[in-house]
């Protein structure tokens, strides 16, 4: 097998959708997922992320960078819109991590698929404007600042599959796929 796709999955609909459509194109054995726990995660999440593991029969790996209370005691403020903290060390950080060491050991670039879209939030319309769901950028363009160009070089590439979708269609394809 050649892993050709690695999808982060949050245990929500977006993420989740983004795993059906990856394996939908490459197949399962070519599609993995990755879950980056935050420690602070409902019971209902924690189990919702094994379930897609059997519902789609694809390995989804689990990385933890510490824990969302010991971030807050260190900051001394819950995250916000404008600090985010726990998501660029407890989500961002643990996954270029993961994929440098990814595309290492594979030997070869992957494609990553995030489940963002326009509609979700002001900032993200403003953000990905004239994204497309085919295009492919290199990570640094996808977020930048946030990802090291060097993940570019070994050939990790980023797509926003959904980008363009509305919440309903989202929902409606979820419940279609498990459901059919």
């Amino acid at each position: 097998f050649m892993l050709k796709v690695l999808v982060p999955v949050s245990g929500g609909k977006d993420s989740q959708l983004c795993l059906q459509l990856a394996i939908e194109k490459f197949g399962r054995e070519s599609v993995r997922g990755l879950f980056c726990d935050t420690q602070f995660e409902h019971d209902l999440t924690y189990a919702h992320i094994d379930k897609m593991r059997g519902w789609y029969g694809v390995q989804i790996d689990r990385v933890s960078a510490g824990d969302v209370p010991t971030k807050v005691r260190r900051y001394g403020r819950f995250p916000s819109g404008t600090a985010r903290f726990c998501t660029d060390e407890l989500k961002i950080r643990p996954t270029i991590k993961y994929l440098k060491s990814l595309a290492e050991e594979l030997g070869h670039g992957l494609e990553v698929w995030y489940g963002m879209r326009t509609e979700e939030s002001t900032e993200r319309s403003i953000r990905y404007k004239g994204r497309v769901a085919d295009e492919l950028m290199a990570p640094h363009e996808f977020m930048a600042g946030k990802y090291p160009k060097y993940l570019a070089k070994m050939g990790v590439l980023v797509r926003l599959p959904i980008i363009n979708w509305s919440k309903w269609q989202v929902l409606h394809e979820v419940g279609e796929r498990l459901n059919p």
